[in-house]
């Protein structure tokens, strides 16, 4: 008996020290100092609305027209899958005042979004501009680029697909959101596959050719950008903080309402929530991504966010700083699959480059060259890089393409597919 009261005693006593466990290391835990991040501030932004082609990009919406029951025909047209000259017709002609406002955009010397431009306006529940309408018009500028060319127009017709580059690369050049930064490169990327496309069977000189060789260049400055895009979402997840101590928990959602009872009482416990422990994690993250905003695909440290927070119930209660890994794990969006975006986005300037020099090399020698290194000096200022990599962009002349060695690194040869991003080696072929 004597046994079994000890054992029932330590049981009670246990469960006590259980039920009290986070009281106590309350009394005992104390938060690190307030953390420098000067370094991750945003700047203020002075743009003139007349300069800023924010205001024409966001008119876009009201006078778009679009067939939506035809979108899926509208997509094979841009991707070159199938051509309707009817439908093609009809959304030049009912988008004319888009057009021409997309084109204004083009020749206004900066973009900024007046919502991000002064960082002491941003908070939580800042609202951010939408942006479906300017995709769209990317892939009409695609659609009128190529009716452009199919009229013998190659000049005009690319022109026109470079209105896209010039939209994207001015919204990258800013201070912007995530999503602003991936519509960024979405609206690129259907600018460089209609040159190409257009390259194919355009009837230029080699003067013209060469410009556009010459003018793809500035298109490989994307990194201020991704920057300011880094700085931002760290800016996101140090309010996020600020509000969770202020008592405004609207901000943190979890999993389930149980959870999110249980994670709103754990937020006045020194244990589980320590917020300038949780501002040095966003900010050695933020700091991470910055860092290799210059670097190829293949050098850059993994900064793919791991899961910090425990999924037991468990495991939960003994984690220490168990609302700042939640926090982390919810806010920090891992930037890989930008970087990657990042890398396929400046390989595909390069491969446009490269084409539109095989091009002219052809225009002149009646054949493809047997390599880069032939492009050089007279069509290309050096050979285009492999962004993935560093080296030298891969081409076969026997097999006629173009071709990156893709995320793994490893040069396959090249690849097949519909759609080259998805491909171990994001390939190009030489149509002509």
């Amino acid at each position: 008996m004597k046994k079994i009261k000890k054992i029932i005693i330590g049981i009670i006593i246990l469960i006590v020290l259980v039920i009290l466990f986070p009281f106590i290391l309350n009394l005992f835990t104390s938060d690190i100092d307030p953390i420098d991040d000067s370094d991750l501030s945003l700047q203020v932004i002075t743009i003139s609305d007349e300069e800023n082609s924010y205001y024409d990009l966001i008119k876009i919406e009201d006078v778009l027209y679009q067939p939506e029951e035809r979108r899926e025909e509208i997509i094979d047209m841009t991707e070159g899958r199938a051509w309707d000259e009817k439908l093609a017709e009809e959304i030049i002609f009912k988008n004319k005042e888009a057009f021409e406002l997309f084109s204004l955009a083009t020749k206004k010397s900066k973009y900024q979004n007046p919502n991000l431009a002064i960082p002491e306006n941003i908070n939580l529940y800042t609202e951010f501009t939408a942006m479906s309408s300017w995709r769209i018009m990317s892939e009409y500028s695609s659609i009128r680029a190529l009716y452009l060319s199919r009229q013998g127009k190659d000049k005009e017709a690319i022109e026109e697909a470079l209105n896209s580059l010039y939209i994207g690369q001015k919204i990258q050049d800013s201070q912007v959101s995530l999503l602003e930064y991936l519509v960024a490169i979405s609206i690129k990327e259907r600018g460089l596959e209609t040159v190409q496309k257009i390259i194919a069977s355009a009837d230029l000189d080699n003067i013209e050719l060469k410009k556009y060789v010459s003018e793809l260049k500035q298109f490989y400055e994307n990194e201020n950008g991704f920057i300011a895009v880094s700085k931002g979402e760290y800016n996101v997840g140090s309010l996020s903080i600020d509000a969770l101590v202020n008592g405004d928990f609207d901000v943190f959602k979890y999993s389930t309402e149980e959870q999110n009872k249980d994670m709103a009482k754990k937020l006045n416990n020194n244990y589980y929530f320590r917020p300038n422990k949780t501002k040095a994690l966003f900010a050695s993250y933020a700091r991470k991504k910055i860092k290799n905003a210059n670097q190829f695909c293949n050098n850059i440290e993994n900064v793919e966010i791991k899961r910090l927070a425990p999924t037991s119930y468990l495991e939960m209660y003994i984690s220490e700083n168990l609302v700042g890994k939640v926090l982390n794990d919810i806010i920090a969006n891992s930037s890989f699959a930008v970087i990657i975006k990042k890398c396929n986005e400046d390989s595909l300037v390069s491969s446009t480059q490269a084409l539109i020099a095989i091009k002219a090399y052809q225009n002149d020698y009646g054949n493809l060259p047997d390599s880069l290194n032939q492009l050089v000096p007279g069509y290309l200022e050096s050979v285009p890089l492999d962004y993935f990599n560093g080296n030298q962009l891969r081409y076969s002349k026997e097999n006629k393409i173009l071709y990156s060695v893709g995320r793994d690194g490893k040069d396959e040869g090249g690849s097949t597919g519909e759609d080259w991003k998805k491909m171990p080696d994001p390939t190009l072929n030489i149509n002509f």
